[in-house]
């Protein structure tokens, strides 16, 4: 949108080669009327037959002189307006590029908020290839007590922490979102089968467990993972997030088995 904006613009600016072209002939017209005016050579032509000729060509110099500065200040007050019109647009363009990431990002880790998951997983889900991708859904154990111990700048530290930890974890592709307080959400994609799916989950679990120091505190925080493989043909988004809640209800109920649920 913004490329394109800027060239339909940008065609409305005079080319250089016409800009130097005009200032050119502006410079030999004044060139020649410094000449005229220095020898005089339309006052000493005298009384001859030719002196009515000679003041055509004075007036038709005079008024080429008139019209080519004329063009050449209207040609540069144009650039001027065409130029300050493509500035203005090109910013109102960036500030809605802006507004609209601000709008599907989550403020305090980064991670994308639970409008662009939304639009991610159902892009996914009502994808109509063979890949076989993961829903992941996890839950943080023992935030609630920092939180409560330490106050909630100390927990967002350990969301910051947490999220910083999930996307270095996670391949290039894979989407990351947080959708609650503590609650994040994956959509690992071409995953293959559900042992690969609960491999990542493991891995997860693992990276978010190594001890998180803030300051001179160390904190324990371990996750519940429900995860499910999607898509299935006849089976609706919502049921899929809802089959990987349920199985992350069921890890949650059991975190001391330490292992994600299948949904």
């Amino acid at each position: 949108m913004a490329e394109r904006l800027e060239a339909g613009l940008r065609r409305l600016l005079p080319k250089r080669a016409d800009l130097g072209a005009i200032i050119a002939l502006v410079l030999v017209l004044v060139a020649l009327g410094l000449v005229f005016v220095e020898y005089d050579i339309l006052t000493q032509i005298g009384e001859s037959p030719t002196d009515a000729l000679w003041l055509e060509i004075e007036e038709a110099f005079a008024l080429s002189a008139i019209l080519v500065i004329g063009l050449f200040v209207i040609s540069n007050r144009r650039a001027r307006q065409a130029r300050r019109e493509l500035e203005r647009r090109l910013a109102a363009e960036v500030e809605a590029r802006k507004a609209l990431e601000l709008a599907m990002l989550d403020p305090l880790t980064g991670l994308a908020n639970r409008r662009h998951f939304d639009d991610i997983f159902h892009a996914a889900a009502h994808n109509s290839t063979d890949d076989r991708h993961a829903l992941l859904l996890l839950d943080l154990n023992g935030f609630k007590t920092v939180n409560d111990a330490f106050g909630h700048p100390e927990g967002d530290a350990v969301l910051k922490i947490v999220s910083a930890r999930l996307k270095r974890a996670l391949k290039g592709d894979d989407f990351v979102s947080r959708v609650g307080g503590d609650e994040f959400s994956i959509v690992a994609f071409d995953l293959g089968d559900a042992a690969a799916a609960e491999a990542l989950a493991l891995h997860l679990m693992e990276v978010i467990a190594a001890p998180i120091e803030i300051g001179d505190r160390r904190h324990e925080i371990t996750v519940s993972i429900g995860f499910t493989m999607f898509p299935e043909r006849g089976v609706v988004p919502a049921d899929i997030y809802r089959r990987a809640d349920a199985a992350l209800y069921r890890a949650k109920a059991n975190k001391g088995e330490g292992r994600p649920v299948q949904g």
